[in-house]
């Protein structure tokens, strides 16, 4: 077994509007594991603390525990026993990349019991038989600001920005549960070229106003025409929430598959524009919690 025995995963922000698939986005938010060697022969034990405890499996239909156990299959490896003890930040089944977090935790702590190390493409390869989308993999793994694309005849193609001093993310969270899978059941199977053009300019400026810190670009880069306006059936408020200006807010836009609500916002505005956002789910009868973090520049760290 490796030395390291923790593992820490940030949770991740996708889309940003108009990047569909593509941009992600990772955030101070963690899943922490810590491998506790020689629980029993073959044994793997998951204990969980934190946020939404009491909804994480302990056994072997736990994800973690699942992708651990194929990659060490795929691997042709057997592994000792032991206990994964979590501590885990980030609401599952909301659009923060809880599922990619756990994923890249399961590859993780195969690696420190197999005394293993594996290469970016080996951990994309493995998790794609978990989650086939990138963007929210690719900021596990790296943090910051991600730019990712999937091929079906090679590795996944992902890059890696700095994003500019002057904004912060708020998340505000309601309280109910959407799968990736419901989401998506919702979107067309074929989109008007205008929408598409539409899109891919404002997913490329985007990334321009992130990263050099044009701020006024941006509420317009992280408009979209793919998938929010086809969500807003299955959350309540969140057309109000989008269209919502106030001093300090920067841009919004539905975070991943939802149905949480990332807004960009100046660092000395964040409590006050979590609150209205909040305000604005209350007033269509939802329950929401507001969480101001930094972004992740680290992705994935051992220790």
């Amino acid at each position: 077994m490796s030395s390291r025995r923790h593992v820490r995963v940030p949770a991740s922000t996708a889309n940003l509007g108009a990047g569909f698939d593509a941009l992600s986005l990772a955030l101070a938010v963690y899943l922490e594991v810590e491998v506790v060697p020689d629980a029993g022969p073959g044994e793997t034990r998951f204990e969980a603390a934190g946020v939404d405890a009491e909804k994480i499996p302990s056994g072997a239909d736990n994800l973690v525990v699942r992708v651990m156990r194929r990659v060490a299959e795929r691997r042709r490896r057997s592994l000792p026993g032991a206990l994964l003890r979590a501590r885990n930040e980030i609401p599952i089944a909301r659009g923060m990349g809880s599922s990619a977090a756990a994923i890249v935790a399961g590859v993780s702590c195969y690696e420190i019991i197999a005394g293993e190390v594996l290469t970016e493409d080996e951990i994309f390869d493995c998790a794609f038989e978990f989650e086939p989308h990138p963007d929210n993999l690719a900021a596990a793994l790296r943090g910051g600001l991600t730019v990712s694309a999937a091929r079906p005849d090679g590795p996944t193609l992902v890059s890696t920005f700095g994003v500019a001093e002057g904004v912060h993310p708020v998340l505000v969270v309601p309280d109910f549960e959407l799968s990736t899978a419901r989401a998506r059941e919702v979107l067309p199977d074929t989109y008007s070229r205008g929408d598409v053009v539409f899109n891919v300019q404002r997913a490329a400026l985007a990334v321009g106003a992130l990263t050099t810190g044009r701020w006024g670009l941006l509420a317009e880069a992280m408009k979209d025409r793919m998938h929010q306006p086809y969500r807003a059936s299955l959350i309540p408020g969140l057309e109000q929430a989008l269209a919502l200006r106030a001093d300090g807010l920067i841009a919004a836009a539905l975070s991943g598959a939802g149905p949480t609500v990332l807004a960009l916002v100046r660092p000395e505005c964040a409590d006050a524009i979590g609150r209205r956002i909040a305000g604005v789910f209350e007033q269509n009868g939802v329950a929401s919690s507001v969480h101001v973090c930094a972004i992740d520049t680290a992705g994935r760290a051992f220790h």
